[in-house]
């Protein structure tokens, strides 16, 4: 007997808390498009962790990262398999500041691909090029608080005090 992973899978948003059923691959990258640039979701099986597709929107592209089970190191899909050097800037969730290469930043059609391949089988897309998270150029500006502080206090714009 088959199962239907898509009514297996749940949806959570940064902004939400608690567990959404799927909704069409679309209908979530829009929401993440027109939420808050903070904002992020997780597409989880219902009660586990893993696997799991995380899924962000920047203003350059959608960021994607696939956890197919609890050994995964996390892998990014990428829109080349060749990578520049690390020139967008990514806040990871206030923890630090780091640059990464323009081809972490996939377009609304990849995403939908991988998405929705993830959605009917719990794993990566072959298809679509993916690179392990400690296989990418990158460059840390801050780390911590306290390099977060130096930084905002040596590149602090005037007037933006209030």
């Amino acid at each position: 007997m088959s199962i239907d992973l898509r009514n297996v899978f749940r949806l959570s948003f940064v902004t939400s808390g608690g567990e959404l059923q799927v909704p069409p691959v679309s209908a979530v990258l829009a929401r993440l498009r027109s939420s808050p640039p903070w904002d992020a979701s997780s597409i989880f099986p219902a009660g586990e962790q893993f696997p799991r597709l995380d899924v962000e929107w920047h203003e350059q592209g959608f960021v994607l990262q696939c956890f197919e089970d609890d050994r995964s190191w996390g892998n990014f899909l990428v829109d080349s398999p060749r990578l520049g050097s690390p020139t967008v800037e990514i806040s990871l969730g206030g923890q630090a500041l780091e640059r990464w290469p323009l081809e972490l930043f996939v377009s609304e059609q990849l995403a939908h691909q991988a998405v929705d391949h993830f959605l009917n089988s719990g794993k990566q897309d072959p298809a679509l090029h993916w690179v392990r998270i400690d296989a990418f150029p990158r460059s840390t500006i801050w780390k911590g608080r306290a390099g977060r502080e130096a930084w905002e206090r040596t590149n602090r714009r005037t007037g933006d005090d209030v």
